[in-house]
């Protein structure tokens, strides 16, 4: 095996690790809406929690399309 290939294997797991760990705070983010919604509906805190989700899934979808790239360039 190859240390290129070595280097993508250990980026994608490295990424998945990453999804986990983005989708254990988003679903976090979601209890913590569901319990805010349910002590009051305060837009501002729904918007801030939106924003949050986003980044993280902004940032997740960056680095799949970085692994992507590394994939389809070997």
């Amino acid at each position: 095996m190859t240390s290129t290939k070595v280097e993508l294997i250990s980026s994608m797991v490295l990424t998945i690790g990453y999804s986990l760990a983005t989708l254990s705070n988003i679903l976090a983010l979601q209890e913590e809406e569901a319990i805010e919604q349910s002590r009051s509906s305060d837009a501002q805190n729904q918007n801030v929690l939106f924003r949050q989700m986003h980044r993280h899934l902004s940032h997740l979808n960056n680095r799949l399309d970085s692994i992507e790239r590394k994939i389809n360039r070997y």
